[in-house]
């Protein structure tokens, strides 16, 4: 009788982990970043809502992110947004993971900001719930809708330099529970982590995420937000799956 080999099985279910990877930045845009629009894997399209309210401006563009902060760039561009100088004026950008996030996966991106008036900032979301949000708004914080903050350790927000650009890390350590870290550089060169800790009592998927801003003042983009280079690393465990079978395949190959 000739054996069946569960290389092909080992191979299949590494790659189903593997494909829960995703990522996206705002050089797969070409300067169009639209309502329903999607050049990235790994996420449903994009669902964007401009108000300008009753005298404001707001949108969304595909942009230099140096014109108003830090240095984010994908081929010379990030994703940008605004929403100015009326109280009503806002904009977000709200998407979907193609698959919630579990246990072990790690979502991060960057952002670049400047003046803090307004407010701009991200939710990681559960439905329309936020479970974890970072808001810049006459200074900075960290909040949550429906869990539980832990704070760990972190310097808090100072804008400072003009320049700065923060990079976000989440990973979801538990069905209920996340940690988050966001770092801040600007040219002067790295200064530490702003903020760090735990998020639990999370009841539900985490399925989608935002990012906002409104009501910040005039149209001077270093009141913009800019964000770029989003990611969703899976599980490590399955990489090591994955090139684990690799090295097994090959060595069976040679006998």
């Amino acid at each position: 009788m000739k054996k069946l080999s569960l290389i092909p099985l080992f191979l299949a279910s590494a790659s189903a982990s593997i494909a829960l990877n995703a990522s996206d930045n705002a050089s797969n845009y070409g300067g169009g970043w639209t309502d329903g629009s999607n050049g990235g894997i790994g996420f449903l399209n994009w669902s964007l809502n401009n108000n300008d309210g009753t005298g404001g401006a707001a949108g969304v563009f595909i942009g230099d992110s140096t014109a108003g902060a830090g240095d984010i760039n994908s081929s010379g561009n990030s994703f940008g947004m605004f929403a100015n100088t009326d109280g009503g004026a806002s904009s977000t950008a709200i998407r979907s993971f193609s698959t919630a996030l579990t246990t072990g996966d790690q979502f991060s991106f960057q952002m670049a900001l400047n003046f803090d008036n307004g407010n701009k900032g991200f939710n990681l979301r559960r439905a329309g719930d936020s479970i974890f949000g970072f808001n810049v708004g006459s200074g900075g914080g960290v909040s949550s809708n429906n869990a539980t903050i832990t704070p760990g350790i972190g310097a808090g927000y100072d804008y400072g330099g003009g320049d700065a650009l923060l990079d976000a890390v989440i990973q979801v350590t538990a069905p209920t529970s996340l940690n988050y870290q966001i770092s801040r550089t600007s040219s002067s060169g790295f200064q530490g982590v702003l903020f760090s800790g735990t998020v639990t009592g999370i009841l539900g998927a985490i399925d989608n995420f935002e990012f906002y801003v409104t009501g910040t003042d005039n149209g001077d983009p270093q009141n913009n937000l800019y964000f770029n280079n989003l990611a969703v690393v899976p599980e490590p465990s399955a990489y090591g799956l994955f090139f684990g079978v690799l090295a097994l395949l090959w060595v069976t190959r040679r006998r």
